[in-house]
């Protein structure tokens, strides 16, 4: 009987236990007034045990024993730990969390919190950026900000990225924006691409290349003038300030990171193969009274030129970084390498990158330093694949248009030299090397010191330095019937500083119910760019390099120089007032003088106001079910652009027989001619800009966004024209009466779509819609030379009044008449736009427990492209008269072989499209012992583009300057898969 006793007291044992390790709850989630929170996550802490409360914030959750901790989070509320102490019911009140609205965000000469700022302002942090290769800062951001178009007009390691922000803003240079790196404005131009004579330019470098992507915390974009006017001159583009990882407080931490990465072209050009070729050629022999055999090469080969000159490259990776700090001070250090190869052969680019970042305070906290300094030693090797052609065409033409039927070796393995009308494309690795050597120093102190309380004195220098020396040789083929007459060799060795002191004084006070902030500052800033170029022709010997001796040349020596200096000094102010918490308002006013300008307008004068509205705080709307953030924003300001050439208003001379002079009837001297005539009223080109924006967000911050009108106008336009009479065989740099009207709407918005347990979902999107016109111009001006044969003297762009500033002016054809000529107006008209009017991105992240999954794409509407390199080789008349190969997409047996084609609308091609501009895929691996963090990822950048163009990529320009949309000889994009491996401790 004891015994039958003792086992049911143990089984009730049992169940009491059982009972007591697992009790249900039910309850309820809100905000303080009383509104269902949807989504909260519940979780027992220390486990994965969760649950997720419903439309109406119900939850009901089993937790392992009644002294179990809740851990209770929603976006934009303060995590909760609610102890359950047996309760079997429980009701939950959130505070808002106002930490995001809270960020601090860096702006020009100081900073502000989100939910303050009065401009047009986007900041991308660290995680928000693109992953994968990224050469320059400005990849981070493609797709990321609305208003905001990246582009890149080659896939070649290490090419400039061009920045465009709502707009082109001048006929005259490029509309990339001022650069800012911790706090130090970069002179920004990219490094000069050299022209060879009959085999085009390499590609321009980007001036952000010294960077590591790794290295940076945040980019912040101002966009609206009430943003950038405390830049002045420079901002008329918006501005780009970049943040570099600083140390944060606590135990030192060690980072390292590598990766692999595989390119391949993204896509083929669509060319005729050699069978086709043979069929196609064998059409048009009769018609041109040719042997149809004549086309076909003695090899009788089936050659993809493209298979021949590209190759799958390699990227390799690496970083180290080493960060902490104290109460006092704070460190972080890197290193980098990057070995990029390059899809055409014998192309790359390497880079060796290190930067220290030190913060230390002393005088009890009283005088703050920061010292930054980033060094980089960067080498490109490079082809002649640029754009500037002659009818010889370079690497890539070659390629695309040599005949498929010829081999690229004989039998016996040697090189051949011609194939058909081209120098064999796959002999260019043999004759041509291009190498560049730059070293990159940006160092930059600043010293902040509190005077008394709220007010701050900050003094901050720094130092910008890039040397460069590269040597191009070009060896001649002559001898083999090739197109090279004679050996080259190139020498450029170039220097550019910036040399940057500011001062400025800060004071801020908090009231109860005004909070203000004064900035007064002084800048001065000296850039210097000098260089010296040095080319020998014609060497008795190949057997000596002839870098060690260019004295072994024996044709004349061509010797260039430049030094140039520019000055700039600057004042500059700044009031920030917050009233009551609900009404802000911003004034900043900005002079800049120049030694670009003349005595007479050296100094401009560039304001701007604004001011924001919280309506969110007012007593109509603060406890409002459905919004909470609301904030209306209105800007308005002026900016400068100062990018003319030095010296504009002295007068430029050279060394003309025009103006010579003969001494005793027969010695003839040289004179001096005038070449440009001075003009100090030359001013400024500005830009005036309104800004109305609102912010919002609903769902207690689970989905927020942006809505902004722009609209901007500049004037005083710099044009280069011809001077009075008599002297007008020289020009003058003139301010115009024209402008350039940008206008257009912004859409952004963020949503946290999903928040559970294991699982979230999070989408982010943004697109713009863009106008450009210009109106005012006196008289239309030609612009974007085409290159490459049967265009000599010709364009393809114009501004005019009333038309966008990327504008086509062409023929316009409309297909071919019965005998097979091309149907053209009798006069040249718009045919398109090279300005997209619609830019669009979305980026789309998701994470399952320990893995992730990001994409972002990425797209342009509403564009055009001229594809020049089509028009000068693929027509009719090139196949049949030159054997050209030529592009699938332009074959048409209608088409008149005995006449060659004209630059017309034939050549115009839509080039909108929607890419996927990058996929990531991570798994951080749990439980790695020797680790705090240990994350694989696999990243695919430019998996596909859909598009209808034909070339290979739609995001092109090959011209520069003040010309867009134009492609000669592209280099492809490539398509890379990347592993990765990132680790902490």
């Amino acid at each position: 009987m004891m015994k039958k006793l003792l086992m049911i007291c143990i089984s009730l044992g049992s169940l009491l236990t059982v009972y007591g390790q697992n009790l249900a709850i039910t309850g309820s989630v809100t905000d303080q007034n009383g509104v269902p929170l949807p989504g909260t996550s519940i979780v027992e802490k220390g486990t994965s045990n969760g649950s997720v409360t419903s439309f109406d914030g119900n939850f009901n959750i089993t937790v392992s024993n009644s002294d179990a901790t809740l851990v209770v989070s929603y976006i934009g509320y303060k995590t909760l730990e609610i102890p359950v102490n047996g309760q079997a019911n429980i009701q939950i009140k959130l505070e808002e969390d106002s930490a995001q609205l809270d960020e601090v965000v860096v702006v020009g000469y100081g900073q502000t919190k989100s939910k303050d700022l009065t401009g047009s302002v986007k900041v991308i942090g660290a995680n928000d950026f693109n992953k994968g290769i990224n050469n320059s800062p400005g990849q981070l951001l493609q797709g990321k900000i609305s208003g905001v178009n990246v582009t890149s007009g080659s896939g070649e390691p290490g090419s400039a990225i061009d920045i465009n922000i709502r707009g082109v803003n001048t006929v005259r240079g490029d509309g990339n924006p001022l650069f800012v790196v911790d706090g130090v404005p970069l002179d920004g131009g990219s490094s000069s691409s050299e022209s060879i004579p009959g085999l085009g330019a390499t590609r321009s470098r980007s001036p952000l290349n010294f960077l590591n992507p790794q290295d940076i915390e945040s980019i912040t974009v101002l966009k609206d003038a009430s943003a950038t006017a405390i830049y002045g001159t420079r901002a008329s583009n918006g501005v780009v300030i970049i943040q570099t990882k600083k140390g944060k407080q606590g135990k030192p931490t060690v980072t390292l990171g590598t990766s692999l990465g595989v390119a391949t072209v993204a896509r083929e050009i669509d060319l005729l193969n050699a069978n086709e070729y043979r069929e196609q050629t064998a059409r048009l022999a009769a018609i041109v009274g040719r042997d149809p055999n004549s086309y076909i090469d003695a090899a009788n080969a089936n050659t993809n030129w493209q298979d021949e000159i590209y190759q799958t490259a390699l990227t390799q990776n690496y970083n180290f970084g080493f960060s902490g700090g104290s109460e006092k001070t704070n460190y972080n250090v890197s290193i980098g390498y990057l070995d990029q190869e390059g899809l055409v052969k014998t192309t790359g680019h390497e880079k060796v990158n290190g930067r220290i970042n030190i913060g230390t305070s002393a005088l009890d906290d009283r005088l703050k330093l920061q010292l930054n300094l980033t060094a980089a030693d960067l080498t490109d090797e490079s082809q002649a694949t640029g754009g500037s052609a002659s009818s010889d065409g370079n690497l890539i033409t070659s390629a695309l248009r040599a005949n498929p039927t010829a081999a690229p070796r004989d039998e016996n393995g040697n090189l051949v030299t011609r194939t058909g009308a081209t120098d064999n494309p796959v002999s260019f690795f043999d004759l041509y090397r291009d190498r560049a050597e730059s070293k990159r120093l940006l160092a930059n102190l600043s010293a902040t010191y509190t005077i008394l309380e709220g007010l701050d004195y900050k003094v901050n220098l720094a130092y910008e330095n890039a040397d460069t020396d590269r040597y191009i040789r070009v060896f001649s083929n002559a001898d083999n019937g090739g197109s090279i007459d004679t050996d080259q060799v190139t020498l450029v060795s170039r220097e550019d500083s910036n040399k940057l002191i500011e001062n400025y004084f800060t004071y801020a006070k908090e009231y109860e119910k005004l909070n203000f902030d004064i900035l007064l500052g002084h800048s001065y800033q000296v850039f210097n760019n000098k260089d010296v170029r040095i080319r020998r022709d014609d060497f008795s010997t190949t057997e000596i390099d002839p870098i060690y001796n260019l004295g072994i040349a024996q044709g004349n020596a061509i010797i260039g120089s430049s030094n140039t200096e520019r000055k700039l000094q600057s004042f500059f102010g700044r009031v920030n007032a917050n009233i009551l918490d609900k009404y802000l308002i911003t004034a900043s006013l900005r002079a800049d003088g120049s030694s670009v300008f003349g005595k007479n307008n050296r100094y401009g004068y560039f304001p701007s106001a604004a001011f924001g509205w919280k309506i969110i705080e007012e007593e109509f709307l603060k406890d409002s079910n459905v919004f909470s953030n609301l904030k209306l924003r209105l800007g308005w300001g002026q900016t400068g652009n100062q990018a003319v050439p030095v010296r504009v208003t002295q007068p430029s001379y050279n060394i003309s027989f025009d103006n010579s002079f003969t001494f005793n009837g027969t010695t003839v001297v040289n004179g001096l001619g005038i070449t440009r005539t001075p003009n100090p009223d030359l001013k400024w080109e500005v830009t005036e800009q309104f800004n109305v924006g609102l912010d919002w967000a609903i769902l207690n911050g689970r989905v927020s966004g942006t809505i902004d009108y722009f609209d901007k106008t500049t004037t005083d336009l710099f044009l280069e024209v011809s001077a009075a009479a008599p002297a007008s065989v020289n020009t003058v740099f003139v301010n115009s009466d024209a402008k350039i009207i940008n206008n257009g709407f912004e859409f952004g918005v963020d949503a946290n779509i999903i928040r559970s347990n294991d699982f979230t979902l999070d989408f982010g999107g943004n697109i713009s819609f863009l106008n450009n016109t210009i109106e005012g111009l006196d008289t239309d001006i030609y612009v974007g030379g085409i290159s490459g044969p049967g265009a000599s003297g010709e364009t393809s762009s114009i501004f005019t009044n009333g038309e966008s500033a990327g504008s086509f002016y062409l023929y316009k054809f409309d297909g071919f008449d019965a005998d097979g000529n091309e149907s053209l107006s009798e006069t040249r008209q718009i045919v398109g736009d090279a300005l997209p009017k619609t830019i669009y991105g979305f980026n789309i992240n998701a994470s399952y427990k320990n893995f992730d999954l990001a994409l972002n794409f990425n797209g342009v509407g509403g564009v055009d492209i001229f594809n020049n390199t089509a028009r000068a080789y693929s027509s009719a008349a090139s196949l049949a008269q030159n054997g050209n190969n030529i592009y699938r997409a332009y074959l048409d047996v209608n088409e008149n072989p005995l006449v060659a084609p004209v630059s017309s609308s034939r050549y115009i091609e839509n080039g909108a499209f929607l890419r996927l501009n990058n996929a990531t895929l991570g798994w951080n691996i749990p439980d790695a012992y020797f680790a705090s963090n240990l994350r694989l990822y696999l990243t695919g950048q430019n998996l596909f583009a859909i598009t209808d163009y034909s070339g290979y990529d739609p995001e092109v320009n090959t011209a520069g300057g003040n010309t867009y949309g134009v492609d000669f000889s592209a280099y492809p994009r490539p398509r890379t898969i990347i592993l990765g491996l990132d680790l902490s401790f």
